[in-house]
């Protein structure tokens, strides 16, 4: 077995079906460069997904108070962001519930960066 092909047995494609999640009341258009657009993140209440060139789904966090912006900057030159080379952005209407949707697609996509 080649290690892309390990790779790819063990991530998960981020799936676009998940923008329409209900609990989802904004979204980011595309995936912003990580880190360099780190700065294009809302400073709001919800989730964001580090994904990997395939967009693999590498972590899936969420705001810590009301903004994504500084939790994501938190990850600029962590290890968990070592093969990160893009992000996502998922505005929700409160910390709460950006935490229930962050631990659902935690469950989902098994992050192999994820710490649980």
């Amino acid at each position: 077995m080649v290690i892309s092909d390990y790779f790819s047995e063990v991530t998960m494609r981020f799936s676009h079906k998940d923008k329409k999640d209900a609990r989802v009341s904004r979204q980011s258009t595309y995936a912003f460069d990580f880190p360099e657009k780190v700065e294009q993140a809302p400073i709001a209440p919800g989730v964001f997904v580090l994904l990997n060139e395939h967009s693999d789904v590498l972590y899936v966090g969420s705001a810590r108070g009301d903004d994504l912006q500084l939790v994501l900057a938190e990850h600029v030159g962590n290890i968990t962001a070592e093969n990160v080379v893009s992000y996502r952005w998922f505005i929700t209407e409160n910390q709460k519930v950006a935490a229930a949707l962050a631990k659902d697609w935690i469950e989902k996509y098994q992050p192999q960066h994820q710490l649980l």
